[in-house]
C-alpha cells in the first residue's frame, strides 16, 4: 500500500534537472558513498539498515512522471535492494572498485527505487557496504546524515536522532497560505534577475541533446587553505572567494562587464530544515557586474553579497518559475528550461571536515577528463574539498570557451585566491599581469595538452 503525493521544490527541482539527461547519461545522477561494515555481526547490520528504511520516507519512495507533474508514491515497507556478495577480501582498496561499478549503473526514475547497495562479507563477516542514490531522492548532505544515524544504529539499536521533515510534508507545506510570501518573494526576485538579462552569450541545448564539451580538472592541496584565510579575511565564505575568480575569468573571456553566475544552494539555512533526508538543491542564479577598477577585494566582496542575496530565494517550485520566465518573454527556442535558465553555474562541495592547508607544498594537478559529459550547459564549474585536496571541475562548450580559454581562467582562480589571501589591494585588472609567478603548488609551470 503507498500514499501518493505531489514532489517538493527539492524534488521537482531534480526530476526536472535529471530528465533532460541523455540516456547514457543518466548514471551521472547517482551519488555513492561507502560504509565499513568491520567489526559488526550481520543481524546488527540487517537491524541498523531495517531501522534507516523505517524512519526515512525517501527510502520507501517511488516516482511517477506522465502528462503532467510527476508524483511521489510512500510505500509502508518496502525490501532493501542490497546485493550481498560473500568472498575473501585482501585488497584494501577494493571497496574503491565496487562502489565505481556500483555508481555506474543508471536509475529508472519511474516506478522504482533510487537507490540499491552491494554488502560485501568476507566468511560471513561483512566488510563493507557501498551505496548509489539517485540524486532524485537524496543530496550530499542526506548521505551524511544517513551515514552517521547508520553508525549509531549499529553500535545501539534503540539510537534516535533529531527527526527532519519528510519530503511528503515538505511539499504539502509549500503548497500552504503561509507558504506564499516565500513563493512571492521568489518569483520578484527571478523577476528582477530576467530584467538584469540572462548570459545570451552562452548557448542552450535541448533536452537530452549531445554536444562536445571539455572538461579541465585543477587539483591542489593548497588551494582550500588559501580560499579560507581570504574567506576569513574579507568576512566571507571560502565559496564565494573561489567563485568570485572564476566570474572574473568568464567575463574577461566573454569580453562582458556583467556574468550571470548560478549556485547551488542546499536550502537547509533554516534550523528546521538541519537534518532533512531527501534532496533538496536547486539552483539559484544571480547578475553581477566584474568591474577590472574595483580592488580584489571589493569584487570578492560584490560577489559574497549578491551570491547571499541569491540564497534567500532559492527554494521556489521551478515549473511555476518557467512560467514566470515565459510571461517574461524569455523563448528557450526549445524544450529544455533547465539549460535555458542556468547557463553557467558553479557548486562548491565540502565532503569532509579535514581543513585545507595553504602552506601544503605538493605540486598541483591539472587533467584534462578523457571523455566529457556530453550535454546540459555550456559552462559550469564544481569545486569538492575531500581529505585537505581542493579539486575545481570545469566544464565548457569548445565553442565558446576553448581549452586555451578554459587553461587560463583555472590560472585566474588560482591568482586570484592567492591575491585575495595576500594582497587584496589590487585592481582587479592587475589579476592578469601577476599570473606568472604562481607557486607549483597552485598551478603547474606545464599545463598538460587538452584531448584531441
Amino acid at each position: 500500500m503507498s500514499v501518493e503525493a505531489p514532489l517538493s521544490h527539492g524534488q521537482l527541482f531534480s526530476w526536472r534537472e535529471i530528465e533532460r539527461y541523455p540516456q547514457g547519461w543518466l548514471a551521472e545522477a547517482n551519488l555513492p558513498t561507502t560504509w565499513d561494515l568491520r567489526g559488526l555481526s550481520g543481524e546488527r547490520v540487517d537491524e541498523a539498515l531495517r531501522r534507516l528504511v523505517d524512519r526515512h520516507e525517501v527510502l520507501r519512495t517511488t516516482y511517477r512522471g506522465g502528462g503532467g507533474r510527476p508524483v511521489q508514491h510512500v510505500h509502508e515497507d518496502v525490501e532493501p535492494p542490497i546485493e550481498r556478495i560473500d568472498r575473501i577480501v585482501t585488497d584494501p582498496t577494493e571497496h574503491e572498485r565496487t562502489k565505481a561499478e556500483l555508481v555506474t549503473v543508471p536509475f529508472a526514475m519511474s516506478d522504482a527505487l533510487n537507490w540499491r547497495g552491494r554488502l560485501i562479507s568476507s566468511q560471513g563477516a561483512p566488510v563493507y557496504l557501498c551505496l548509489s542514490f539517485s540524486h532524485l531522492i537524496m543530496d550530499l548532505w542526506s548521505i551524511h546524515h544517513l551515514q552517521d544515524q547508520f553508525k549509531a544504529l549499529a553500535a545501539d539499536p534503540r539510537a534516535t536522532a533529531p527527526a527532519g521533515t519528510p519530503p511528503r510534508e515538505l511539499a504539502r507545506r509549500q503548497r500552504e497560505e503561509s507558504w506564499r510570501p516565500r513563493q512571492e518573494g521568489s518569483e520578484r526576485y527571478w523577476r528582477s534577475v530576467l530584467d538584469d538579462g540572462l548570459m545570451d552569450v552562452l548557448p542552450t541545448l535541448p533536452a537530452r541533446v549531445e554536444r562536445n564539451r571539455l572538461e579541465l580538472t585543477l587539483r591542489s592541496r593548497s588551494l582550500g587553505g588559501l580560499a579560507a584565510e581570504a574567506g576569513r579575511r574579507h568576512g566571507v565564505t571560502a565559496p564565494a572567494v573561489v567563485m568570485a575568480f572564476v566570474a572574473a575569468g568568464l567575463a574577461r573571456h566573454l569580453d562582458v562587464d556583467r556574468v550571470t553566475m548560478s549556485l547551488m544552494s542546499s536550502n537547509r539555512f533554516a534550523p528546521e530544515d538541519q537534518h532533512n533526508v531527501g534532496t533538496m538543491n536547486q539552483l539559484i542564479p544571480f547578475v553581477t557586474a566584474v568591474d577590472p577598477r574595483s580592488t580584489i577585494a571589493e569584487h570578492v566582496r560584490r560577489l559574497h553579497w549578491a551570491s547571499a542575496k541569491a540564497y534567500r530565494h532559492s527554494c521556489y517550485d521551478f515549473d511555476r518559475i518557467a512560467e514566470v520566465a515565459a510571461g517574461h518573454g524569455e523563448r528557450p527556442g526549445h524544450d529544455c528550461w533547465v539549460n535555458h535558465l542556468f547557463r553557467a553555474w558553479f557548486n562548491y562541495i565540502q565532503v569532509d571536515r579535514r581543513p585545507s592547508d595553504p602552506r601544503d607544498p605538493a605540486p598541483a594537478e591539472l587533467a584534462w577528463t578523457p571523455l566529457a559529459q556530453q550535454y546540459g550547459q555550456a559552462f559550469r564549474v564544481r569545486v569538492e574539498v575531500r581529505g585537505g585536496r581542493t579539486s575545481v571541475l570545469m566544464l565548457a562548450d569548445p565553442d565558446v570557451l576553448p581549452a586555451g580559454a578554459m587553461t587560463d581562467i583555472m590560472r585566474t582562480i588560482a591568482a586570484g585566491v592567492r591575491l585575495a589571501a595576500t594582497d587584496p589591494g589590487r585592481a582587479l585588472k592587475d589579476l592578469w599581469s601577476v599570473r606568472g609567478g604562481l607557486p607549483p603548488s597552485l598551478f603547474p609551470h606545464e599545463p598538460p595538452e587538452p584531448p584531441r
